[in-house]
Parts: structure tokens; C-alpha cells; sequence
């Protein structure tokens, strides 16, 4: 379920529930508003609200972001996900889950993709804690690591950037996967500093099988990260799983060596990491185009950035 409010100019109201009406939304709110700034100018504007099921929502937003009179400079949209709706639709409608407006997922990756102290510190940390597991073999470390390390944002943000040619997206989540790898890389040295050879984890799947585990966790995600319902921290771990560990296992190597027991060779463990990267960002790319995620709707989002003080 979603709760729509789109601030528009005066007068602009009733286009705004005709795109709302043409959808399939029964109901709209329509108030004129004072909208005050801070050089003490005043405007009226039309404010409408909608509260409708996350399917109408993602119709509705997407055509009005689509349409000619549509501009970030006159309008304003924002949405929200109330925990509930008492009216008298249709209660399957109202909640079908799937699927989210483009723009919810849209803003999601990008708080994902973005490189602060935060995202340093989970992932620097997750890779110490996965680098003790991999170490001495112990698996509760090793999925404690994996569960403070977020990876799979970053690739889902690649697959989804691809699709709506959100360029500046593309480049902030490579950007962030690329420091993630580093600091994965990093977590993992600091561990064999303090560590005694060899690395225990010797394990690894065929590349065919890591590619075929990562088209499955890349269509999982894509769906899961659509949908109100979907559940996606288990599948974030089986992400993390196919990518983190083998950073992490070379920050190892480099200080304490190659194993000698160990029949994966460091090339093909590099080619593994590639290929599952490349398998999750594959098929979350096929899941949002099946999904009908549509770039057009983002439009407002390719202009340039303008300095704001809130």
C-alpha cells in the first residue's frame, strides 16, 4: 500500500487526478495550500493526496513523472508506505504487494550505494569477523562477517542502472562495489597479521555452479526488492556468500601465502569472483525489464544538481 502526496502550481490540481482517475484510482484529495520560503515570498499550490494499493501508486507516479507538465521545479511527489488502509476497496487489491514504484527502488540504491563512514566501517569490520572464519574455518564468524557486509544493493543498483540509464547511479554503485572489494581485501590482511598459516577454507563451487547460484540470487533479489512482502536479508547473505569471501580470502594469501592444500587455483577463484558479479547483475537487469521498471519515470532525477540548504 502507498500514500501519494504530490505538491503541484495552483490550478494544476485537477490534471494531476485526471492521470490519478486514468489509472485506475477512485479517490483523490484535493486542498489548496500556502507554501511559504524562507525570503518570506508566498505561493498557493494544489495539494493532493492519494491513498491507494503499491501497484495504482506505481502507475500513477510513473505517468504524472512521464508527462509534459511534469517538472521538480514546479512539483514535488512523495511516498509512503502506511502500515494500514481502512476504506471500502477491494482488500486484495488494496494490498497486492508487487510492484514498488520505480522511484522507491530508485532512492533505495542510492542510499545503499553511497561511501560513508558507515559503509566503510560494516564492511571493513564484516571482513575482519569473515577473515577469522576463513582463517581457522569457522563458520559462525564467517556468516557473522557476511551478514554486516552489504554488497548486494551495489550490484542490484548496476543491473537496475543499466536497464533505466541512470548513468550517475551506474558510477556511484561500481564506485562502491569497487571500495567494498578493497576494503574486503584489506579486512582480510589485518586478520593474517595476526594469524598463523595455512588458510583452512579451501572450498570453492565450479564456476558454472557460482554463476548458476548467482543468476538464481539475482532474479530472488530483483524480485524481493520489488515487492512490500519480499524478505531480503537472507538473500543479501547468500549475495554476500558468492562474492565477499574470495576478497577476503586473497587479503589472506597476501600475507600468509597460498595454501598447499588447496586445488582452486588463485586465477580461477579471481574468475569466480567476476563471474558471479556479473551473473547477479545479469539477472536482476532481466527481472527489473520483466518487472517493467521504466527509466522514463526518472527522468526529473538526469538534471544537474542544485544547492540546497535543507
Amino acid at each position: 500500500m502507498r500514500q501519494v502526496t504530490v505538491t503541484a502550481p495552483e490550478g494544476k490540481g485537477n490534471d494531476v487526478a485526471e492521470i490519478a482517475f486514468s489509472v485506475g484510482i477512485r479517490d483523490v484529495s484535493l486542498i489548496e495550500i500556502r507554501a511559504l520560503k524562507s525570503d518570506d515570498s508566498e505561493r498557493r499550490k494544489d495539494h493532493i493526496e492519494i491513498e491507494t494499493a503499491t501497484h495504482l501508486a506505481k502507475a500513477f507516479v510513473e505517468k504524472l513523472s512521464a508527462s509534459p507538465f511534469f517538472n521538480t521545479e514546479e512539483y514535488a511527489i512523495t511516498i509512503r508506505q502506511p502500515r494500514s488502509i481502512y476504506s471500502s476497496r477491494d482488500i486484495r487489491s488494496l494490498t497486492r504487494p508487487l510492484v514498488e514504484p520505480t522511484s522507491d527502488l530508485f532512492q533505495e540504491l542510492w542510499q545503499f550505494s553511497q561511501i560513508t563512514f558507515g559503509f566503510i566501517g560494516r564492511i571493513y569490520i564484516g571482513a575482519v569477523l569473515l577473515a577469522f572464519g576463513l582463517v581457522d574455518y569457522r563458520l559462525l564468524f564467517m556468516i557473522a562477517g557476511l551478514l554486516f557486509i552489504p554488497l548486494l544493493p551495489l550490484m542490484l543498483g548496476i543491473g537496475f542502472s543499466l536497464l533505466t540509464r541512470q548513468w550517475r547511479l551506474l558510477g556511484q554503485s561500481f564506485l562502491a562495489l569497487l571500495t567494498a572489494t578493497v576494503l574486503m581485501a584489506a579486512g582480510g590482511a589485518t586478520v593474517a597479521l595476526f594469524s598463523q598459516p595455512p588458510i583452512r577454507y579451501v572450498e570453492a563451487n565450479s564456476l558454472l555452479t557460482g554463476f548458476v547460484i548467482s543468476l538464481a540470487v539475482g532474479v530472488a533479489a530483483g524480485l524481493a526488492t520489488s515487492d512490500d512482502v519480499g524478505r531480503r536479508e537472507m538473500i543479501g547473505l547468500a549475495a554476500t556468500a558468492q562474492v565477499a569471501i574470495v576478497p577476503t580470502w586473497f587479503g589472506l594469501a597476501a600475507v600468509l601465502g597460498l595454501p598447499a592444500n588447496d586445488s582452486v587455483s588463485a586465477k580461477q577463484r579471481a574468475m569466480s569472483l567476476v563471474i558471479n558479479v556479473a551473473g547477479i547483475v545479469v539477472a536482476s537487469f532481466v527481472t527489473y525489464a520483466a518487472l517493467r521498471m521504466r527509466g522514463e519515470s526518472l527522468r526529473a532525477f538526469n538534471k544537474p544538481a542544485t544547492r540546497s540548504s535543507e
